[in-house]
C-alpha cells in the first residue's frame, strides 16, 4: 500500500517536472516556434518512462529531442498555424452564415473536433515512429480511422482533464500539458506495440509459408 501511494506521488512529481521543462523550452523556443519540438519532447520522454522506465537524466534528454526536433518542427509550426487559421475562417463563417443553420453548425463543430484529435494524435506516432514527408500528416489521419476505440479514450480523457482542471485551475500550471499527454500516451503505446506484434506475426507468417 505504501509503495503504491509512493508511486502515485513519484508519477505525479515526475509529470510536473516534464510540464515545468515544457513551459521552459517552449518559452526559449519563442512560443510560437518552441511549443512544438517542446511537446515532441515531452511525448518522446514519456515514450522513454513508459516502455523502459527511464526517468534519470530527465533534463538531458528532453533537451536532446527538443534539440533534434527543432528544425523540423518549423514545418509543423507552419501547419499549426494554418490549421489555427482555419479554426479563425470556421468561427467567422459561423457567426456570419451559420445562425439558425443547424447543418452548417453540426460540420463545423465535428471538422473542428476530428482536426483536434488529429493533431493530437500526431505527437504520439511522432515521438514513436520514424516518419517524414508527408507520412507525417497523413499517419495522425489514418490512425483516427484505424483507432476508433483508442479515439474515444482520448475523448474520455480530455473530457476529465478538463474537469480535473475546471475545479482546480492551479493544476493548469503543474501538470497541465503533461497530464493529458501522459494518459494518450499510454493509450496509444498500446496501440502502436499491438500492430507491431501483429506486423511481426504476419511477417513471421509469410517468410515461413
Amino acid at each position: 500500500m505504501v509503495n503504491k501511494i509512493y508511486e502515485v506521488f513519484n508519477r505525479i512529481y515526475y509529470l510536473m517536472k516534464l510540464n515545468g521543462l515544457w513551459l521552459l523550452f517552449t518559452l526559449l523556443g519563442g512560443v510560437i516556434f518552441g511549443v512544438i519540438p517542446a511537446t515532441i519532447a515531452l511525448y518522446a520522454c514519456m515514450r522513454q518512462q513508459i516502455r523502459y522506465e527511464s526517468e534519470n537524466h530527465l533534463f538531458q534528454m528532453f533537451k536532446k529531442y527538443y534539440v533534434e526536433n527543432f528544425r523540423r518542427s518549423l514545418l509543423f509550426s507552419a501547419v499549426f498555424i494554418a490549421i489555427g487559421l482555419f479554426f479563425f475562417g470556421e468561427t467567422v463563417v459561423l457567426a456570419n452564415v451559420g445562425n439558425g443553420n443547424l447543418l452548417l453548425e453540426i460540420a463545423i463543430k465535428v471538422t473542428r473536433l476530428l482536426m483536434l484529435l488529429g493533431v493530437a494524435m500526431f505527437f504520439p506516432i511522432f515521438a514513436h515512429f520514424d516518419v517524414t514527408g508527408v507520412k507525417t500528416i497523413l499517419q495522425p489521419v489514418l490512425f483516427l480511422l484505424i483507432c476508433p476505440l483508442e479515439v474515444i479514450y482520448m475523448v474520455l480523457i480530455f473530457i476529465v482533464v478538463s474537469l480535473l482542471f475546471a475545479i482546480s485551475p492551479l493544476l493548469i500550471i503543474f501538470i497541465g500539458v503533461s497530464l493529458p499527454a501522459y494518459g494518450m500516451s499510454h493509450v496509444m503505446l498500446k496501440k502502436f506495440e499491438r500492430l507491431e506484434k501483429n506486423i511481426n506475426l504476419s511477417t513471421f507468417a509469410q517468410d515461413n509459408h
